[in-house]
């Protein structure tokens, strides 16, 4: 897997807005979650004084600010030499708009994705029969919703064994005040055409299947449709190791 570290830290793109899309959430999982957040693990077990062989670690919820959080990551991290172009990612989804400005940063930098947590193992071959790299192997786990057009955003895909990717349809939980009353009142609203025709360039630009936008927004909000290994093969989506 190549480095990162020939990439100028300044010439990291900043996230974009993508018309269409702004304030569109896709629901995720039931129960809360932590904001995504990122950090790095030597692959080596052990970093040394002159150099750190590393690969980053996002997990959490994909709020709107996951985007400039990310490049601002980058940033730092690459002004130390070592960093692996590949991303461990946990999560069970949230904002559209921010994912989908995350998979282009991820697409744009030619980064991998794992989905998994990253776990030392004992020796390097361990490691390669757990889809990992170096002497880090990958427990297997989620990616939900939104988190899933994250994933399309990698050059290399990798769904380990037992991990679970999961879609539904696009949809934001919208407030106003009851002019009779004042009392908030929520109503949820879809995404149009001309959100799903965002998605839709996005997934191209990406090289994504656009079979699984259909089959997700065929899925109601308050449901999620777990994908079959079969399933994760012809969408594209990723192979079971690197």
């Amino acid at each position: 897997m190549r480095f990162l570290s020939s990439m100028p830290g300044r010439g990291l793109p900043a996230p974009v807005r993508l018309k269409g899309l702004a304030g569109l959430f896709a629901l995720t999982m039931a129960g809360p979650a932590l904001a995504m957040d990122f950090a790095t693990i030597p692959v080596d077990g052990a970093c040394n004084a002159s150099e750190c062989r590393r690969a980053v670690i996002a997990e959490g919820e994909i709020t709107r600010d996951a985007p400039a959080k990310f490049a601002a990551f980058l940033r730092q991290e690459l002004r130390r030499p070592g960093l692996h172009a590949i991303v461990f990612l946990n999560s069970p989804g949230g904002n559209v708009e921010s994912a989908l400005q995350l998979g282009s940063l991820i697409h744009d930098a030619g980064a991998a994705v794992v989905i998994g947590r990253p776990a030392l193992l004992d020796s390097p071959r361990q490691a390669r029969r757990r889809a990992g790299i170096g002497q880090v192997g990958v427990v297997p786990g989620h990616c939900a919703s939104a988190c899933v057009y994250v994933l399309m955003g990698a050059k290399k895909r990798v769904v380990p064994e037992g991990a679970r990717l999961g879609v539904h349809r696009m949809s934001a939980r919208m407030w106003r005040t009851d002019p009779a009353g004042g009392a908030m009142q929520g109503e949820r609203i879809y995404a149009g055409s001309s959100e799903v025709n965002a998605l839709r360039q996005y997934v191209s630009r990406v090289g994504g299947s656009q079979d699984l936008i259909s089959l997700a927004e065929s899925v109601p909000h308050d449901q999620i449709r777990i994908l079959s290994s079969n399933e994760v093969r012809r969408f594209r989506l990723g192979a079971p190791s690197l």
